[in-house]
């Protein structure tokens, strides 16, 4: 699966399970220490809207301004997922975007580098929705498999301090595999 696909497969991942959510659902915990749901959600639509402006050229610190001095999710969260996810799609469509630097927090990587990111990203916080709010928590296998190719290349933890747990050997499966490189079983 190319890296496009699988911000595409990603994208439908979380949004499935974010239009499942319901009014008791944003209180929930989540397999995210210390968030609820509703913070999850804020989280990866913030992470939609940072892409947007570093792709657009802001820095990473004026970029994170303005995420942080916007209600991420407004009176709508589904449409603030909606609107920013496709906005963060034809971004990462733009030409040249692969080969183009981004200012990062961890420093100037390339666009590829970032869309590895944000499939991780989202990928992974889909399952922690989906066992958040009770929804079905398999994730698409191709998209697994394009997830686990992203970690092996990417730093530990994908630079984010994520410590796997250990605990998966090679008859696990692929998911399986992924949540414990990330932390989560």
């Amino acid at each position: 699966m190319d890296l496009l696909t699988a911000l595409h497969a990603a994208t439908d991942e979380f949004g499935r399970r974010l239009a499942l959510a319901d009014d008791d659902d944003w209180t929930r915990g989540t397999p995210c220490s210390g968030w609820d749901v509703h913070y999850l959600a804020a989280h990866v639509v913030g992470g939609n809207r940072f892409a947007i402006s570093i792709l657009g050229g802001m820095t990473a610190s004026a970029a994170i301004e303005e995420v942080m001095s916007t209600s991420q999710l407004g009176d709508d969260p589904l449409a603030a997922w909606e609107d920013t996810s496709v906005a963060q799609l034809d971004a990462f469509h733009a030409a040249a975007v692969f080969e183009r630097r981004v200012d990062h927090p961890l420093g100037e990587i390339t666009g590829r580098e970032f869309l590895e990111f944000r499939v991780f990203d989202i990928t992974v916080h889909a399952w922690d929705l989906a066992r958040s709010i009770g929804a079905d928590d398999q994730l698409d296998a191709d998209l697994v498999d394009a997830v686990l190719g992203i970690v092996d290349r990417g730093p530990a933890g994908m630079g984010f301090g994520i410590a796997p747990l250990g605990e998966a050997d090679d008859t696990a499966s692929p998911q399986a595999r992924l949540l414990d490189l990330t932390g989560r079983r």
